[in-house]
C-alpha cells in the first residue's frame, strides 16, 4: 500500500524555502549594486524538496565582455564549453554566503571560416 501526502508544506517547510529567497535577493541586490555591467535578466532558484543552497543565475544575452566583467567584479571561476554548432556557453561560478552565483552567455555560432579564427583567437586571448 502506497500513502501520499496530500497535506500542504509545514511551517517550518515554508520558512525555510523563504529564507533561502531572502538570502538569495539580498545578495543579488548586493551584487547588482557593485557590478560594472548589469546583466539581461537574473532568476532565483530555491526549491523547498532539496537543501541545496539557493541559486542566483545572471544572464548576459549574447554578451561575452559583460559578462566577464561581471565575472571579474564577483570574483567568479569561468569554464566554456563550444557546441557542435560552434556557438561557445560561458559560464562562470562561485559560492557566497550560502548561495550559489551563476553568470552565463552563450555566443552566437560563426557564419564563416574567418569568423571561425576570430572567435578562436578571441577566446585563446580571454
Amino acid at each position: 500500500m502506497t500513502a501520499e501526502n496530500t497535506e500542504p508544506a509545514t511551517q517550518d517547510a515554508d520558512s525555510t524555502q523563504r529564507n533561502r529567497y531572502m538570502a538569495a535577493l539580498s545578495l543579488a541586490e548586493t551584487l547588482i549594486s557593485q557590478t560594472a555591467t548589469l546583466p539581461t535578466s537574473f532568476t532565483v532558484r530555491a526549491s523547498a524538496w532539496t537543501d541545496d543552497a539557493p541559486e542566483l543565475r545572471f544572464y548576459f544575452h549574447r554578451d561575452v565582455p559583460g559578462m566577464r566583467q561581471f565575472r571579474d567584479d564577483q570574483m567568479l571561476t569561468e569554464t566554456m564549453e563550444t557546441r557542435a554548432d560552434g556557438s561557445v556557453h560561458c559560464e562562470a561560478t562561485r559560492d557566497m554566503d550560502g548561495v550559489r552565483v551563476n553568470a552565463w552567455t552563450l555566443s552566437d555560432p560563426p557564419t564563416d571560416d574567418a569568423e571561425q579564427r576570430t572567435a578562436d583567437a578571441e577566446q585563446v586571448t580571454a
